[in-house]
């Protein structure tokens, strides 16, 4: 509730920050996986919160190139 509260932050974008405290920073309140939804799931290669590396990276746009065909 209060990233969304953030200037600028709308629903996606909080749940994305919140998996990037949660996976990259270690900042994992309870319940922090279900607040940040699909974004939150382990081993998931959906945003920036996954990426860690030029592999990751390539997974991450995988994934994004996919999930765009399939809304086509």
């Amino acid at each position: 509730k209060r990233l969304k509260a953030l200037p600028g932050f709308g629903d996606q974008k909080a749940r994305i920050f919140l998996a990037l405290l949660g996976k990259q920073f270690g900042i994992q309140p309870d319940g922090w996986r279900e607040a940040a939804g699909s974004y939150g799931d382990e081993g998931s290669r959906r945003s920036v919160a996954d990426v860690t590396d030029q592999k990751s990276l390539l997974e991450v746009r995988d994934f994004k190139k996919a999930a765009k065909a399939a809304k086509k």
